[in-house]
């Protein structure tokens, strides 16, 4: 008996016991000193502390070519502006005319000064950090200390995406208990949130395996803090994986065998979906699925793929029938391919 079939549950129910001391939040913004200053049409401007913060967010990315494309500029100027005081509106109009400069020189020399520090002061930084992870980084389910994966909130910036992403530049949120809901057991301790905070919500929902989540501002995706891979209850999902993917072994001649058949259906939509199966089949490719357009970048699947990622060829170096593939998938990473099918495909 393995250890993903002891202790079986009625349906749905992941856990009877689950405590916690809820998410680790970032801490807040430091101000720059009085002689780190930004510019705007090269005078130095006093900025109010929210939109100092932002302004070093850009500052922080000047050597890096996000900040080069103009999308990510405009994104970030309109967030910007939205968080700026009316007398600051008033004055910061034009990307262009603003110097991040000097702030830039202060991170990248605190960078350094920080990789310079004496053995003894890094260690102490390291003692600082277990520290945080034994206090947040585990829980107790079901009677057992498992390890949590990502326990701290993710800290505000810009936006980045990947690929060319319709929404990079834009702010990134600082994430504060009110956005959290909590999830936990009745009759455990309930995590105590943050001085002069309160959480959004407190729940006791088994049939889920997050600790705490929150919808961030971009893509109002939720956002989880879930158990490390290496807990019992990650292991259990893998383990039920890897018995569909048993099971799979046992009936995958059948499938093949059905789509070559649906090659010849008389139905249009049969034939698409036995000619998806076979590339899925053939070359490993993912799914895909449909996207709003203008929320992510233009990546693609094998059910998405349009005419222009295609291109079919007779003949093509010495091989028939082949079909020529071109288009970004996963993470935007380039597909290339030249494969030779077979003739009804």
């Amino acid at each position: 008996c393995s250890r993903w079939e002891e202790e079986k549950k009625e349906d749905g129910v992941k856990w009877m016991q689950l405590e916690h001391r809820g998410p680790y939040f970032v801490p807040p913004y430091e101000p720059l000193p009085e002689d780190v200053r930004f510019y705007y049409d090269g005078k130095p401007l006093k900025l109010s502390l929210a939109t100092e913060e932002i302004a070093t967010f850009y500052a922080k990315m000047l050597d890096h070519e996000y900040t080069t494309k103009e999308i990510f500029q405009n994104n970030f100027f309109h967030d910007w502006r939205k968080e700026m005081t009316s007398e600051e509106q008033e004055i910061i109009k034009d990307l262009g005319k603003c110097d991040f400069r000097e702030i830039h020189k202060y991170f990248v020399d605190k960078n350094e000064a920080r990789k310079a520090l004496p053995k003894e002061e890094k260690q102490k930084l390291k003692e600082e950090a277990e520290k945080i992870q034994e206090e947040y980084g585990y829980c107790i389910l079901d009677g057992h200390r498992e390890k949590i994966g990502n326990f701290k909130t993710e800290p505000p910036g810009l936006f980045r995406g990947r690929g060319e992403h319709p929404k990079m530049g834009m702010l990134k949120k600082r994430i504060m208990p009110e956005d959290v809901i909590i999830n936990c057991s009745k009759d455990s301790k309930i995590p105590v949130p943050p001085e002069g905070h309160k959480w959004k919500e407190v729940r006791c929902d088994n049939t889920v395996t997050w600790l705490a989540s929150w919808t961030e501002n971009i893509q109002n995706a939720l956002k989880y803090i879930m158990l490390n891979p290496s807990s019992k209850l990650k292991g259990e999902k893998d383990w039920e994986k890897y018995e569909v993917a048993r099971r799979l072994k046992d009936v995958v001649h059948t499938i093949r065998a059905q789509y070559r058949k649906d090659w010849k259906s008389k139905e249009i939509k049969k034939q698409q979906r036995a000619v998806a199966l076979y590339f899925i089949d053939k070359l490993a490719l993912r799914a895909g699925n449909e996207k709003e357009e203008g929320e992510t970048a233009d990546t693609v699947g094998c059910c998405s793929l349009r005419v222009e990622h295609i291109q079919l060829h007779a003949q093509l170096d010495g091989q028939k029938n082949v079909v020529e593939f071109d288009f970004l998938g996963k993470d935007s990473i380039r597909y290339y391919n030249k494969v030779s099918v077979e003739k009804p495909v």
